[in-house]
Formats: structure tokens, sequence, C-alpha cells
């Protein structure tokens, strides 16, 4: 799932990339074109992907554009992985979360804090922020994390159980903190960091007064995900595939 807004400079290279990268029996390459104006989606539509379009601008609006139309055309499809449309993500990291997946992990995060050869390329701010609201997502939802990763696999029915509700800067806090509190398997890898192909940054990469600003609308969607989801009980362990205990992912 590769939601984009305005990537028209870069959406060719990184759909070749992965198309170059990935096995298309396993993948499925869809793109959510959320109030772009600047002919993104035309452009992706030049390739072999599945593109949805919606006018509502937010990356969760694109996001689950790109799923409602895997999930009409697949319908048997069993988790979605979601990618940074920019040049930002790695194809090559997929599989080892696909494989992660595999074991009975319900969430699959790629963190980019944990490999520190990414430090040299992303800002200290950057940095900085994220690890902090790893820790604050953490922090909420009873368990550690490490960053707030774009790129990350969620199994269908814990995505249809969280039910999002954050559609903007709170897509990713919401689902951490969801995850934990609903006791679902949640494995956390180290994964590379790239710097955009093209065009303008949106989150990180940004001044530090709109960082300040973002990281405030992040921080208080994850106070509404703790308020909305409570500690699950026993039972819940019934509800989620368990991973594999013979697993050498660190859990």
């Amino acid at each position: 799932m590769i939601p984009v807004c305005d990537e028209a400079a870069c959406i060719g290279p990184v759909l070749d990339e992965f198309l170059g990268t990935l096995d298309p029996e396993r993948f499925v390459i869809a793109v959510g074109v959320n109030g772009s104006t600047d002919g993104t989606a035309p452009l992706a539509r030049q390739r072999p992907v599945l593109v949805a379009e919606t006018t509502q601008l937010g990356y969760g609006h694109g996001c689950l554009a790109a799923i409602s139309i895997t999930n009409e055309i697949f319908p048997s499809v069993e988790g979605y992985i979601f990618c940074a449309g920019d040049g930002a993500t790695d194809p090559r990291d997929l599989p080892l979360l696909a494989a992660a997946f595999d074991e009975g992990y319900d969430l699959v995060l790629g963190s980019r804090t944990r490999r520190f050869a990414n430090w040299r390329g992303m800002t200290l701010g950057h940095v900085i922020a994220n690890t902090g609201l790893g820790l604050y997502a953490g922090l909420l939802g009873g368990r550690l994390f490490s960053d707030l990763g774009p790129l990350r696999v969620v199994r269908r029915t814990l995505f249809e159980r969280i039910a999002l509700q954050e559609m903007t800067f709170g897509w990713t806090i919401e689902a951490q903190i969801a995850a934990a509190k609903l006791g679902a398997a949640i494995c956390e890898l180290p994964v590379h960091e790239r710097s955009r192909i093209a065009g303008e940054q949106k989150v990180s990469g940004v001044s530090w007064q709109q960082t300040f600003a973002i990281g405030c609308q992040i921080v208080a969607a994850g106070w509404r995900a703790r308020r909305r989801f409570r500690p699950a009980p026993v039972v819940a362990e019934t509800l989620f595939a368990r991973p594999n205990r013979n697993r050498q992912h660190e859990a």
C-alpha cells in the first residue's frame, strides 16, 4: 500500500524499483492517491499496479483507498504492507518483514532508528522526534517501540479490528498503540531509510516549527488512541495468530 500526494516527480521511479524487486506472485502493489493536483495518478497508471484516487487529503485516506481497491480485486489478501511513496522505502526490506508476518506476527514494524547507518542520512530532528514518539507510543501502549516508521506490515484481521480513525499524522501511532492494547503479536525489525528521490518533504526534513506542530498532532492522536482502546483481556490471545516459538526475529 503506497499512499501518495503530489508525488509526480518521483512516483514513476519508485514504482519501477518496486516492480523490479518484488515477486509479483507474492506482492500486489496498490497506490492510493489522495488530494493530488500534479498528475501523480496518470503516471502511476502507466505501470502494472493498482491505482485508486480520493479527493480527501490525508495519509490515512490514501492508505484506505489503496486497501479498498486491493480488497475488491484480491478479496483473499491476508495483510497490508505500508510503504513510503517518495523513494525512502527500500523494497529489499519488504521480504524480511513479510517473513516475520508469515511466522504469525500481526504487526511487523520497520524501525529506521535502530539501524545506526540511517542516522547519517536523517536529520537530527528526524532521529530525535521519531525516537521520542516511539517511546511515547510505547508508554501509552504498554510495550517498547523505537520508531513510528511508515514501513510496516499489518494483518488484515488486526487492521479491521482497529478500525483506524486518525487520517493524517496520527495514522501510524494509533495503529501501534491499538495493536499493543489489543494484545497482538508485534515484531520490530531494523530497516533502511533513504532520501526521497524528488519533491518536497511533508513530515521529515521540514523546519523545526513544522516538526513541532506535527509532533503535537501526533502526541494528541496517541492520547486519543490510548483512551479509545483498553488493555486486552486474556481471551484476546485467540483473536490473532501467534508467532512461531522458534522464530529468529526479535520480538
